[in-house]
């Protein structure tokens, strides 16, 4: 299935003033696609522990070109992840992107409608 939901894309920023305390929060990149849960299989997941990262979820977008400043999505019930790995799949016009749950979510700064 390809609607399992829609996911926003997102970079992190530094937004404090120059000689302030640094404050992280995510800006939108006016960039969503709809997705498909795909299953992580046992030679992705112990690639990922090989590179000290957390595999979670790994999902599949269609139809979109990922901006190089695209480090992290927000899913449609709110859960924010880190894009760890960007994987092209060229036969289906589509990228699989492996994901990392961020445990302390970031402040978000989405554009005004």
């Amino acid at each position: 299935m390809r609607d399992e939901g829609i996911l926003k894309f997102y970079k992190l920023t530094n937004t404090a003033a120059n000689g302030q305390i640094p404050i992280e929060q995510l800006v939108s990149l006016n960039l969503a696609a709809y997705y498909a849960n795909r299953t992580i299989g046992m030679q992705r997941l112990y690639a990922a522990k090989g590179n000290n990262y957390r595999l979670d979820k790994l999902v599949r977008c269609y139809n979109t070109i990922l901006p190089e400043e695209a480090q992290y999505v927000i899913l449609e019930d709110g859960r924010q992840y880190r894009i760890e790995d960007i994987n092209v799949i060229a036969d289906e016009d589509a990228v699989d992107l492996s994901l990392e749950r961020i445990m302390n979510y970031y402040d978000v700064i989405d554009p005004a409608p």
